[in-house]
């Protein structure tokens, strides 16, 4: 199952302004989200050796965390804090998400949700993870982060075209125990500034 949908806020299980909120310094409001940014070492300094490298490390832990909090229900796709056409270009990238929306009659320029059952989106998890750094063809240039967000759980993945991951919950208990269950020496692992995990 796959769908897409132009209200976001309407999808998604938890408040996306407040959401938004937690990402402001200068926000004085107390926050119930806690999140850990998944780092491959060197990767804010330039030094992962290119989007390759970076999603053959990283799909393991996606699929792994999908699995782990799978429960039937559906996952939400976004951009992460301002909805943008999904395809700028007409590049010759991102081949399976390109043609899942050509064969849905989708155009380039929809703005909105995707929604997708566990099975859908394990298959489109190299294109996605790819997506905020692959989609301009560009090295060095970066598109829109992505947030996958559980239909239920307010849990979030969050895509980063800077190389890593980032995982947040407003469930402490269970955000320490995906990150237990998915530690590696191949990451690094920082706690937000508002996190005590």
């Amino acid at each position: 199952m796959i769908k897409f949908n132009k209200s976001v806020k309407n999808v998604l299980p938890y408040s996306r302004r407040q959401y938004l909120q937690f990402w402001d310094d200068d926000c004085d409001l107390p926050t119930e989200w806690n999140g850990v940014s998944i780092q491959l070492p060197g990767a804010y300094e330039g030094k992962v050796s290119g989007l390759t490298a970076f999603v053959e490390a990283y799909e393991g832990l996606f699929k792994n965390v999908v699995l782990k909090l799978d429960n039937g229900s559906s996952w939400t796709v976004n951009h992460d804090d301002k909805d943008l056409n999904w395809f700028p270009n007409d590049e010759d990238n991102l081949t399976a998400l390109r043609a899942l929306f050509k064969q849905n009659n989708i155009p380039n320029a929809f703005r909105g949700a995707l929604i997708f059952a566990k099975d859908d989106l394990l298959e489109f998890s190299r294109d996605l993870i790819s997506y905020p750094s692959a989609i301009i063809n560009e090295e060095g240039v970066y598109y829109k982060n992505l947030d996958i967000s559980h239909g239920e759980l307010s849990f979030i993945i969050k895509i980063y075209g800077r190389f890593s991951i980032d995982l947040l919950s407003l469930n402490k208990g269970l955000l320490r125990e995906v990150i237990n269950e998915n530690s590696s020496s191949l990451f690094i692992v920082k706690e937000f500034r508002v996190s005590s995990l």
